[in-house]
């Protein structure tokens, strides 16, 4: 059955769900990697967590940003806030069998908010603010270089894991 074409107040709507959605995975997010920075032994993992924390509190603020330009306050989006929260704790909660199960719990939402990203990029002509647009660009950007790194840390904890790790 065809769908009725998307009206500009319902398209605007779905982006500003989705830019909700996204805040609130990121606060899980954010303070999953404050976790495990502050747990891990691994000096190379921790630093690249702790820049991860610093550019994801970034990522929180310019999401706020983009809500109050769009909305005037965050708080008329709280139930997709609440909504991405809920799915990235569901997702770390799925994933706490072991710190192996957890880092690719945390990299899966780390995909989700990179995906979020790649979307909003494709929908950018929607939005003509382009302050809007500068900020969604960083935090896409930034994601997606915290997507590879955690994906390079799951390959090399599954060799060593498996004991196929390649010898020096």
């Amino acid at each position: 059955m065809a769908r009725a074409p998307a009206t500009a107040t319902s398209g605007l709507q779905f982006v500003v769900e989705q830019v909700g959605e996204l805040y609130g995975v990121e606060q899980v997010v954010l303070r999953a990697e404050q976790d495990l920075a502050s747990r891990t032994n691994d000096a190379d993992f921790r630093g690249h967590l702790e820049k991860f924390v610093a550019e994801d509190q970034q990522h929180i603020e310019n999401l706020r940003q983009v809500l109050r330009m769009m909305l005037g306050s965050e708080s008329s989006v709280q139930s997709s806030i609440d909504r991405g929260r809920r799915f990235a704790e569901a997702v770390l909660a799925a994933s706490q069998e072991s710190a192996y199960r957890f880092i690719r719990g945390l990299l899966l939402l780390i995909f989700e908010t990179a995906m979020d990203g790649r979307v909003f990029m494709q929908i950018q002509q929607c939005v003509e603010n382009r302050e809007i647009i500068g900020l969604l660009e960083t935090n896409h950007h930034e994601d997606e270089t915290h997507l590879r790194y955690l994906e390079s840390q799951i390959i090399r904890a599954a060799e060593e894991l498996s004991g196929l790790a390649p010898r020096p």
